[in-house]
């Protein structure tokens, strides 16, 4: 359902901090509905008024169901914890039965939707719903300025070729 590619683009950022650009691919293509958390509609909205011609879900739709968005792997997010995604207890359950303790550990663990669903009690809906909060979350830790130009850089990734 999901495929996670790595990008090597580095940034140096800071005194010796780098930051990793992850690209993450959400395949929605077999799932007939998504539900979204509040923080996430709220956030859905602020890009649809930040830049209305980036309606996620339209760009879900006309790819098929796949949606590509980078992750930026810096410091912080590497020591954030799991619980600060917000996620639902199976989620979360999940997440930390297979060892992850932080973001940063999920972010660069993951390969590809079967490394989610191989999880127990990690189903369709539950990769739905930690993707969708990951996003949220890399989304919500941009800073206000740097917010036109990730939507922009989604934008980019999901353009038909």
């Amino acid at each position: 359902m999901y495929e996670i590619r790595k990008l090597n683009i580095w940034k140096k950022k800071g005194n010796h901090s780098f930051t990793c650009e992850k690209i993450m691919i959400d395949d929605a293509s077999s799932r007939k509905e998504s539900f979204l958390s509040m923080k996430c509609k709220e956030i859905f909205l602020e890009i649809m008024e930040l830049v209305p011609e980036a309606n996620i879900a339209e760009i879900k739709l006309r790819r098929g169901g796949k949606f590509r968005f980078p992750i930026y792997v810096s410091e912080k997010l590497n020591s954030t914890e799991i619980d600060a995604l917000d996620l639902s207890v199976r989620a979360n359950h999940c997440l930390h039965r297979a060892g992850f303790a932080t973001v940063g550990d999920l972010v660069a663990n993951i390969n590809g939707s079967e490394d989610l669903n191989e999880i127990r009690n990690c189903g369709a809906k539950t990769v739905d719903e930690i993707m969708e909060q990951l996003f949220c979350y890399q989304y919500s830790q941009i800073k206000e300025e740097k917010k036109v130009k990730y939507i922009r850089r989604i934008q980019e990734l999901n353009r038909e070729f």
